[in-house]
């Protein structure tokens, strides 16, 4: 019976937690983005992101743009998380 637990650091577990929480971060950033885009439509009808492109400032579009971006960032620091655990030595 002792051979069925399973034991800390299982296979895949860490991934699984990184991604749940990824996904509640993308949706915060969602849901943030609809009340953005909901309550500043008056004040202004776009914002320019780097002066590249613009972004019209309604709920669909600040809702689509506040994921991006936050999935943008995630996937860069999940990125550098996996590079940083090759160089970890004393990993098991």
């Amino acid at each position: 019976m002792a051979d069925e637990q399973s034991q800390p650091g299982g296979s895949g577990l860490g991934r699984r937690i990184l991604l749940t929480v990824g996904g509640i971060g993308v949706l915060i950033g969602g849901l943030l983005g609809f009340v953005v885009g909901a309550n500043s439509s008056e004040a202004t009808a776009k914002i320019t992101v780097g002066g590249v492109f613009a972004v019209p400032i309604t709920p669909g579009a600040m809702t689509v743009y506040g994921m991006v971006v936050v999935a943008v960032a995630l996937i860069g620091l999940f990125g550098l998380l996996s590079v940083a655990s090759r160089f970890d030595t004393n990993a098991q």
